[in-house]
């Protein structure tokens, strides 16, 4: 049996962890305004008008938030048919600009020194897995289009069974886990990795720290870019000169 890579993989949130919010409200707020390059106005005006009434049943108790979001996708994928695969390019662009400032680095060091990552994020792959390959990820487990009623997105157990599932698809099991996350919702992944790199509140860490106590978490919040850089480089065991006193365990 082939030894265990010691090099870790790293595994990233996407909303509100490299990113500095939830892209979900704003793909909701994209498609209701209806800025899609290279669609007719008919079809703009379908998909603004679907949107806008299925966030309004959403809000009145008729749709949970996995059936919105599924929904959304189907209308999406209606307005798209036929379409080429930048017709996200804007939204995309506008994501960009919502990463967060501590976050860049490491997403360089990951690219240029082909570190191995996984996006895993319960966005919807319709623009997730696009703007994931912006990012520099190879990589990419998002919620799917086409599901079924009822089927789950990729949050909570179901993205901890997925990535377990990829990784072992791949070759990278048995492999250290560093999970970049902010949310509770991701325990079941959590409780998989040995190290949590949190962008969630002070607060809620001694919850979720309670809950997984074999991890080890380091809250990155509120690091400066050199500091969650210096973080990065000594968890992936190459670190520069002064980078292991960046590391302040909970």
């Amino acid at each position: 049996m082939q030894s265990p890579d010691p090099m870790p993989v790293l595994i990233f949130d996407l909303d509100d962890t490299i990113l500095s919010c939830n892209s979900f409200p704003l793909w909701t707020l994209f498609l209701m305004t209806g800025r899609l390059r290279g669609v007719g106005a008919r079809r703009r005006a379908l998909l603004s008008l679907r949107a806008a009434s299925l966030l309004l049943r959403r809000k009145i108790g008729r749709l949970s938030h996995d059936e919105f979001q599924r929904c959304l996708q189907a209308a999406w994928q209606a307005a798209n048919a036929g379409r080429g695969p930048d017709l996200a390019s804007h939204f995309e662009a506008m994501l960009l600009g919502r990463v967060r400032a501590n976050m860049r680095p490491c997403l360089d060091l990951m690219v240029e020194r082909q570190l191995d990552a996984v996006l895993a994020t319960a966005a919807a792959a319709d623009y997730a897995e696009a703007f994931g390959r912006r990012l520099g990820f190879r990589h990419v487990l998002a919620t799917r289009s086409g599901r079924s009623a009822g089927e789950p997105s990729n949050s909570g157990t179901m993205k901890r069974q997925r990535v377990v599932a990829f990784l072992d698809d791949i070759g990278w099991c048995g492999r250290p886990l560093i999970l970049f996350t902010d949310h509770i919702d991701d325990l079941p992944l959590i409780q998989a990795c040995g190290v949590v790199c949190w962008f969630g509140s002070a607060e809620s860490l001694p919850v979720v720290n309670a809950m997984a106590e074999d991890t080890r978490f380091i809250q990155c919040r509120d690091m400066t870019d050199e500091q969650l850089l210096a973080t990065c480089n000594a968890l992936c065991g190459c670190p520069p000169v002064g980078a292991l006193s960046a590391i302040t365990a909970s």
